[in-house]
């Protein structure tokens, strides 16, 4: 399907998550489905709205921090809950090509699903999308539930660079992603395509 990757020998490929593998975004429906359920912990006690907290912080870094300190204090089988009502009620959805691309790939390289989300989500739709490794934002646990502490590296923007490095020690043989966000990861990698609001900007699109 991308003819350069045949002429590479066997590697890591990385996929973006929100907007790339999926529609949308789908720790902002968990945001949402936190609201609904009337869920706080330490970091959003004060938030009316734990989704228009999130909406505020200008800083996307931050924000990605944000969207994954909100999940502290579920147990993890109430996230796959949060995750499976936004899949159910249309929030986000598969997106058959990048999917079915995610597959092929996976004959001759190892994919990851490399996200800015919380890692809980991704391992989560990770798991709805057949996809074995996942990297994204950490939350400790205590038993199987998770703390309101983020530990490691913070997988946006140059994150997502440093987290390749710590994962596979190599530079990846293809990534994708969807927004400028996903560029440093990008042009790390020896093939890159784009979807989404930077398709074909950079490196070309993938449809």
């Amino acid at each position: 399907m991308i003819a350069e990757l045949d002429a590479l020998p066997p590697g890591e490929a990385l996929f973006d998550m929100d907007g790339t593998l999926i529609t949308n975004d789908i720790a902002e429906a968990c945001l949402r489905g936190i609201d609904r359920m009337g869920h706080r912990n330490r970091v959003t006690e004060k938030a009316s709205s734990v989704f228009a907290a999130y909406q505020a912080v200008l800083d996307y870094r931050e924000q990605c921090r944000f969207a994954a300190l909100a999940l502290g204090g579920l147990r993890i089988g109430q996230v796959e809950e949060l995750v499976d009502a936004a899949l159910d009620a249309g929030e986000c959805a598969p997106v058959r090509e990048v999917c079915e691309l995610a597959h092929w790939v996976a004959l001759r390289h190892r994919v990851w699903l490399l996200t800015g989300s919380p890692e809980v989500v991704g391992r989560i739709m990770a798991d709805r999308l057949g996809i074995r490794h996942v990297r994204g934002i950490r939350l400790r646990l205590a038993g199987d539930r998770l703390l309101p502490e983020t530990f490691g590296i913070l997988t946006c923007d140059e994150g997502k660079v440093e987290a390749s490095w710590a994962m596979t020690g190599r530079i990846p043989v293809f990534a994708i992603g969807d927004t400028a966000h996903d560029l440093p990861l990008l042009r790390h990698a020896r093939v890159a395509r784009t979807v989404g609001a930077i398709a074909g900007k950079e490196f070309p699109a993938l449809v």
